[in-house]
């Protein structure tokens, strides 16, 4: 009985300090599943596309929707710190478009993060229609309208 004690507490100990290390929540682990078994990819592109996504979403939301969004899914940030960081033609897209290049700077960034993924880019919509139908499922209707308004 002591023996059967000491692993419940020990398997405890191991879940917190494993929850503590920024992995991946299990909120977010949903999707991260949804993804590789829906896409056939592995965890790192899962990870990495979907942060990528997310960050996409975060740069155009105000602090206010994002800060809910996050309190709806915890694990959102992890996802963003899994994406491959940005840059070349993806940054230099505004200065070639003018102010109007939001949504051409957005798509660019994330065709680059998906290319350093290894994954195509018409996986960007196949990656998106997983994340809004998660976040309808795991926050909402209106928490997924935020999302799609921010993305598209």
């Amino acid at each position: 009985m002591k023996i059967s004690l000491l692993l419940r507490i020990a398997l405890l100990i191991c879940l917190v300090v494993f929850s503590l290390t920024g992995q991946v929540s299990a909120d977010t682990g949903k999707l991260i599943g949804s993804l590789t078994d829906l896409l056939g990819v592995t965890n790192e592109q899962a990870e990495g596309g979907a942060g990528a996504i997310f960050r996409e979403a975060k740069n155009n939301m105000n602090t206010g929707d994002y800060s809910q969004l996050l309190d709806a899914i915890p694990g959102i940030d992890s996802l963003i710190s899994a994406a491959p960081q940005v840059g070349g033609l993806a940054g230099k897209a505004s200065s070639l478009f003018g102010s109007s290049s939001d949504s051409i700077q957005g798509l660019a960034a994330l065709t680059d993060s998906f290319a350093k993924l290894g994954l195509a880019p018409d996986m960007i919509n196949q990656y998106a229609d997983i994340v809004l139908g998660f976040v309808q499922s795991e926050a909402g209707q209106q928490m997924m309208t935020m999302l799609k308004s921010a993305l598209f």
